[in-house]
């Protein structure tokens, strides 16, 4: 059981993919929400599960490298973790419990939630940069996942109008691509290991 419970939480991290996937999609589900229901409020009713994918595997990849990360690698997760924590109580607080309904000049839910979108993205730039060489994630996963962190700091810092939704767009596809460069960087390992033990088994006499 325990070994069990190590493994799913070791490979968590792959849930990167489908919360950066849904993030991704922000844009068309506000499309269809508008649409559909004729108010975007439906679609971010339901977004905070993109953030909390992102935030469970983000997790799972600081549990496979915490031994080789350097202060400043565990300093941009806990910014990340922070940035994503708020940016799901904002989502929460704004279009579930109605916060800012009696508190429209403060507006702290949409405060937090932009707020949390910048720590996020400065987060996920230092938690890239100072990853380990030699840890689970492979250089051309996060190369990616650092420009789609700065189109995502561009994007949360101002309104863009459909620049901005690009870049947001941007965002989304680096995590879901740090999610699958975890996915083929451990695949590849297995089949590399799997290919030794076979070789020195043969080699036996």
């Amino acid at each position: 059981m325990r070994r069990l419970l190590s493994f799913l939480l070791g490979w968590s991290g792959l849930l990167c993919v489908p919360g950066g996937a849904l993030w991704a999609l922000s844009p068309t589900g506000v499309y269809i929400s508008n649409f559909a229901f004729h108010t975007p409020n439906v679609f971010w009713k339901l977004f905070w599960a993109a953030p909390l994918l992102i935030l469970l595997g983000l997790a799972g990849l600081q549990l496979r490298q915490s031994e080789r990360s350097g202060l400043f690698n565990k300093l941009g997760f806990l910014l990340t973790a922070l940035g994503l924590v708020m940016v799901i109580a904002g989502d929460i607080g704004l279009y579930w419990l109605g916060i800012d309904d009696d508190y429209i000049v403060t507006a702290p839910a949409y405060n937090t939630f932009r707020l949390g979108l910048v720590i996020l993205a400065v987060g996920s730039i230092l938690f890239a940069v100072t990853s380990p060489r030699d840890g689970d994630l492979p250089t051309w996963g996060l190369l990616p996942f650092v420009v789609g962190s700065l189109c995502g700091l561009i994007s949360f810092s101002r309104d863009l109008g459909t620049f901005g939704a690009v870049l947001w767009i941007v965002f989304g596809v680096g995590w879901a691509w740090l999610g699958f460069s975890l996915a083929i960087n451990g695949l590849s390992s297995f089949l590399r290991k799997r290919r030794t033990n076979r070789d020195a088994v043969a080699a036996k006499p």
